[in-house]
């Protein structure tokens, strides 16, 4: 019997029993599909609401858990976390590290030599490339009426200053990525940025598995007439996935359709301090009053997998209004159930499906051309129903569960393989890294 590798995941969160109803469901995915690998022994550290380390092991994963943390000026962990991981790694003997994502201070630990096991890092986002669109196109008048109660208090939660941290984020984000030999991206969008920050690593494409209740959901079919309905969905109370813009567009369909309902799924109007709104919260439910469409938008909060294959299914849209996605998660689950769908052609989203076959595109922040699209969809079944075959058939095929984590082991295989060839020839992380011109300090 050949020896499992021994694979030690860093990512934002514990993998748990609970499915999450929010960003990174497709983490715990992705560790459902490998744990039935009977080549691998899976590990992982992550960041959680706990008081101290903690050990919090799910089915066959070892995991721990530490407290969540600023990240000094250099982006990293507290010494105390480094060295609660550095322990870890010393007593695991991880054949590999695979890094989630760059939000997070686990990438400068590799990026910094804290660690000495090979490692891969997968993209999730490129923060510097958010920052340039957080704000979502909103104008500076619009920005000063998104300073409420909770940004007088909080200065730093002004969406301004918001997009500036992640802007500075982003030069640490770019120092982990130029320092990684191997990084995974989901999409030719990404990769064209990788490409750019760190033209010597090796990019692995990669797939992204969706939760089995959209597997398993029976195909969408159009609904009997009466009220149309559109599904959207927002994790957050975050300009750049362009909710506004699916008000306005709302506000034209109404026009046409005086029935028509908008449902919101997601955690945007969530606060830390239960009094106090999110200022692009609270400006979005007076910019509802001021389009008349206040009575046709239902907020149904944060879903887990089953609410949101429900709604899909009762609906006649899906929209995706963002203003950048690295892949689209939205999108993936909408086409997989058969939802026609209408999205902007932003990011990685066009890669998700074509125009007019699986899905109907329109330019990013264009409310009209946003509006146009869905009423094609609405007033044309036969259109409907074409979409709909079109991207289920893809998104069965694109989000294939066996194939995608079957490749994710042989990404693993790869990373080793290189690393092996790499020691064989002399040449090591240290090598790899020489032509770096600029590191942060």
């Amino acid at each position: 019997m050949l020896e499992k590798k021994k694979i030690l995941w860093l990512c934002s969160y514990p993998l748990t029993e609970v499915g999450r109803k929010s960003t990174g469901t497709w983490l715990n995915s992705m560790l459902e599909a490998l744990l039935e690998r009977d080549e691998l022994e899976m590990y992982n550290i992550s960041f959680g609401k706990v008081n101290g380390f903690t050990r919090m092991d799910y089915k066959n994963l070892t995991q721990w858990v530490v407290p969540h943390e600023r990240p000094d000026r250099k982006g990293l962990a507290s010494p105390r976390t480094i060295g609660f991981v550095q322990k870890l790694e010393k007593e695991i003997g991880p054949d590999l590290i695979h890094v989630w994502g760059t939000e997070n201070t686990w990438g400068m630990l590799v990026a910094r030599k804290l660690l000495q096991a090979p490692a891969l890092l997968d993209i999730q986002g490129i923060v510097s490339e958010i920052a340039k669109v957080y704000t979502g196109g909103l104008t500076n008048k619009e920005l000063v009426q998104c300073i409420g109660l909770k940004e007088i208090l909080l200065p730093n939660r002004f969406l301004y200053f918001t997009a500036r941290t992640f802007a500075k984020r982003g030069i640490f984000e770019k120092f982990v990525i130029r320092n990684f030999r191997h990084v995974s991206v989901q999409s030719e969008w990404v990769k064209s940025h990788i490409e750019i920050i760190n033209p010597d690593c090796r990019i692995i494409p990669t797939g992204l598995l969706l939760r089995k209740e959209f597997y398993e959901s029976r195909a969408w079919s159009i609904r009997e007439p009466g009220y149309p309905v559109i599904f959207t969905s927002s994790s957050g109370s975050i300009p750049y996935k362009g909710l506004h813009v699916a008000f306005r567009a709302l506000a034209v369909l109404k026009r046409k359709f005086p029935t028509i309902r908008l449902r919101v799924v997601g955690s945007i109007h969530d606060t830390n301090i239960r009094f106090m709104k999110k200022g692009y919260s609270a400006w979005l439910m007076r910019e509802a009053r001021k389009l008349g469409i206040a009575g046709s938008v239902e907020w149904l909060g944060a879903l887990d997998a089953a609410g949101i294959v429900e709604q899909l299914q009762a609906s006649d849209v899906a929209l995706v209004t963002s203003y950048i996605e690295s892949y689209c998660l939205a999108l993936a689950e909408a086409m997989v159930v058969g939802v026609p769908s209408v999205a902007s052609y932003a990011g990685a989203i066009p890669e998700l499906g074509k125009h007019n076959e699986s899905v109907l595109f329109f330019p990013v922040g264009d409310a009209v051309s946003c509006a146009s699209q869905v009423e094609k969809i609405l007033v044309d079944p036969g259109l409907a129903t074409t979409l709909s075959g079109n991207a289920r058939a893809t998104g069965l095929e694109r989000n294939n569960r066996e194939r995608i984590a079957t490749r994710q082991v042989q990404i693993y295989n790869q990373v080793l393989g290189d690393k092996l060839k790499a020691s064989s020839t002399g040449i090591g992380n240290q090598a790899f890294s020489t032509n770096i011109k600029k590191q942060v300090e």
